[in-house]
């Protein structure tokens, strides 16, 4: 570990300072940058064992309208019409140039707008750098509405008549699913999958393209923060919401993001193994 001894010589001073000092104070975390399970591809991961802490990096959440329920794996996230978690810093995230975000849900249908499950925001746009939204469902159908976002890039999964296969999620609502979409910055591939099954999915949908050239590595915008739950909008960026912008209800559970794109195989081991 490099430069130990000075780093714990200003840690003693810290904590001298300090504690002759009657006030709150922030998170100290000191992370070695050749350490390798703080630079390797999984970059956060939130179990929800009762805290709002990821289990990576030792950040502490603010959780809002929040509880904890029996999950996947243990305990889960029960979110709630005011329900939140708020990280004050997007670390890594902010300057991935691929990424897997995987995580298991269990929501209800609800009516009205839509619901964020999470959101990595952009201070300076109305939309953040990478998002997933569930629509408003007051049909008989237990089909849902589901709408992923990366860096302006829309995949929307609406059964429309030329939707290139992106038909909403048959049987969603009210149990376990494992949900999972990566984007490989190398490549410009896009692809979903759902309880560890690739989604078939048209190449005009896969081969992410921007001027008729592949998209490449991502290039995160003003990426600040992160949010469990709810839009930016609901953390104070680019506030106040709209009327339409509402918090998941549902519950969550071992939520992933990696700074790579992970392989089919991977992603079912991830399933399999209700990681």
């Amino acid at each position: 570990m490099k430069n130990i001894s000075s780093r714990l010589w200003i840690l003693g001073l810290a904590v001298t300072i300090f504690s002759c000092q009657n006030f709150d104070r922030p998170e100290l975390v000191l992370v070695s940058d050749d350490d390798p399970s703080f630079n390797g591809p999984l970059q956060r991961l939130w179990a929800f064992e009762g805290v709002a802490t990821d289990s990576i990096w030792g950040s502490r959440g603010v959780a809002t309208g929040v509880s904890y329920v029996d999950g996947i794996s243990g305990k889960a996230y029960q979110g709630s019409s005011t329900g939140q978690i708020e990280y004050a810093s997007a670390g890594k995230l902010a300057t991935m140039e691929s990424f897997t975000i995987a995580f298991w849900m269990n929501t209800a249908k609800h009516d009205g707008g839509a619901q964020s499950v999470f959101m990595l925001p952009n201070t300076e746009d109305f939309w953040g750098n990478t998002f997933m939204i569930i629509e408003g469902n007051n049909t008989k159908s237990d089909s849902m509405l589901v709408k992923f976002n990366f860096a302006g890039n829309w995949i929307t999964f609406d059964g429309t008549k030329n939707a290139n296969g992106l038909n909403k999620w048959p049987n969603a609502y009210g149990k376990w699913k494992h949900v999972a979409y990566t984007y490989d910055g190398t490549t410009s591939k896009f692809a979903a999958y759902v309880d560890g099954k690739k989604l078939p999915l048209a190449e005009s949908v896969t081969n992410i393209m921007k001027d008729k050239a592949p998209f490449g590595p991502l290039k995160m915008t003003n990426a600040s923060k992160f949010v469990l739950g709810g839009f930016q909008q609901h953390i104070g960026i680019k506030a106040p919401a709209d009327a339409w912008m509402l918090h998941y209800t549902g519950k969550l559970d071992q939520f992933r993001v990696y700074t790579k794109a992970l392989t089919d195989a991977e992603i079912a081991e991830i399933f399999t193994k209700k990681m």
